[in-house]
This record gives C-alpha cells, structure tokens and sequence, in this order.
C-alpha cells in the first residue's frame, strides 16, 4: 500500500507540476516586437493570430508555437572582416561595365513593420537574423551588381555617392513588397579595386592637379601683367594730363605776359635799393680827362 501511494503521489505530482511544462508555453512579447502563434501540424499549420503589444501568452506546446519578430530597426554590416555584426567576410562583389571586380562593405537600417511580419513568416519561415543573412544579402547582391553593370571601375570610383544612391532606390524597390522597410544603405570603408584601377586613378588625380597648379600660375601671371599694363597706362595718362596742363598753363602765362605786367611784376619785387656800381676803371677816368 505504501509503495502503491508513493507511486499515486508521484504520479499526481508529475501530472500536476512536472507534465504542464511539457504541455504548456509561455512566452511574453516585448514592446517593439510582434509575436507570431503558429499551428506546428494538421491542416490548420500556418500562423493563425499575432500580438502586437508586450504582453504575456499562453500555448498547447505539442501543437502550437510562437515566433518573436523584432519590429524596430535594425542595423545588418556586411563587411570583408570578421565582427561582432558580420560573420567572416561577408563583402559585396560586383563586375563593372569594363569587366572588372570591386569589393565594399555595407550598412543597412532596415526595419519589418508589424503588419508585415505575419507574411514574412509564412513565406520564410526563418527568424531575421537568418533572413539577413541570407534572403535580405541576397537582395542586395543582386541590386549592387545590376547597378554597377552601368559603371566602369573608374565610373565607380570617381562617382561612389550616385552609387550608392541608385543601388539604395532599388534595394528599396526589391524589399518592400517582401515586408521590410529600408531606410538607408551605405558603402563602408573604402572601395577594394584592382591595383591597375588604383594606379590609373592616381596618375589621373596627380595629371589634374598638375594642371590645375599650371593654370593657376598661368592665371597669376596674367593677372600681374595685367596690373603693370593698367599701371603703366595709368603712369602715362597721367603724364599726358600733366604736360598738357602745363602746355597750357605756360600758353596762358604767355599770353598774358605784357610789358605793363612785367614792369608790375618789377616793382611788386623791387626792395627799394638802388644798385650798387663799384669803382670806376683807372680807363674810364683817364677817357674823361
């Protein structure tokens, strides 16, 4: 009897205590994630019912589960070194209109609005974390590689930012319509090209600043000889204007030189005193005897 009550005990306990955490879930989704509860057989397997707000759920394990799907942006780095953020290297590659391979790194902020997380589960049925790493790159590798299919290397180099940019508006163009929300897509670090392209890129860098520094000269130069031919014009004009102004000041000055103005002229000057004769000569003395 005692063996047969330990055994009823034990029974009820695993019943009541230890068969619940087998038969029962809990799962309690947070603020800023949208639970998704999905039947795991029969014909009803598929997802059923989705919370939208932090709160907590209770579910038949054996038949039922429950996804938590985050709803605020998140941030996938694909770059060539291994990280916290990118497994191994993980760098885009693409062929450029002249046949030749580049290498970059990527950002993206992205983010799966909470009505959009009941149809990327249904057709993905993966967690985003593994999406990143696979659908999402994927999309991105397809939308860098028809873009630069319009850039050569050089293209490429010299105008990254519009890059960029078109490969951003059509990565947005190809995710939405999956679910996800991209907001923005950047190229990290620099652009890995061939060292051929690096070097004709620098030698092109080098030839324009070497001609930016001869026509900067050139245009010094010509500003100077410009300031010394409008000094010098400047010089002789004022020259011209001087003799001209004497000309006639003295053509004036002659005109009006009169005898009458002359013996006023005299006078106004004179200071009283006669002249002085020396001695006469011992000749002249001798003569007027």
């Amino acid at each position: 009897m005692k063996k047969s009550t330990f055994l009823l005990l034990a029974g009820a306990l695993f019943a009541i205590v230890i068969l619940p955490s087998f038969i029962v879930g809990y799962e309690r989704i947070d603020a800023g994630h949208a639970g998704v509860k999905f039947n795991l057989y029969g014909d009803a397997k598929g997802v059923d019912d989705v919370e939208a707000v932090s709160g907590a759920n209770w579910y038949f394990k054996p038949t039922t589960d429950i996804f938590e799907v985050p709803t605020y942006v998140q941030n996938a780095v694909y770059t060539r070194e291994d990280s916290k953020v990118s497994d191994g290297n993980e760098e885009f590659r693409v062929t450029t209109k002249d046949g030749l391979v580049v290498a970059f790194d990527v950002s993206m902020n992205y983010y799966t609005p909470q009505e959009a997380v009941v149809k990327i589960f249904k057709k993905y049925r993966k967690p985003i974390s593994h999406l990143e790493k696979t659908i999402i790159k994927n999309y991105l590798r397809e939308a860098f590689n028809t873009t630069s299919a319009n850039y050569t290397a050089d293209e490429l180099y010299a105008k990254r930012n519009a890059f960029q940019d078109e490969s951003a508006a059509k990565i947005k163009s190809m995710l939405e319509p999956e679910g996800f929300i991209v907001e923005q897509v950047v190229l990290l670090n620099e652009l890995r090209l061939p060292n051929s392209v690096v070097e004709n890129i620098e030698a092109k860098v080098n030839a324009n600043q070497q001609a930016l520094r001869k026509k900067e000269e050139l245009n010094s130069a010509t500003a100077d000889a410009d300031k010394r031919v409008a000094k010098a014009r400047g010089d002789s004009l004022s020259m011209v204007i001087e003799a001209a102004g004497k000309a006639a000041a003295y053509k004036m000055e002659k005109r009006e030189l009169t005898p009458e103005l002359l013996q006023k002229q005299f006078i106004e000057r004179w200071d009283g005193k006669l002249p002085v004769y020396g001695e006469v000569p011992q000749l002249f003395r001798t003569i007027s005897k």
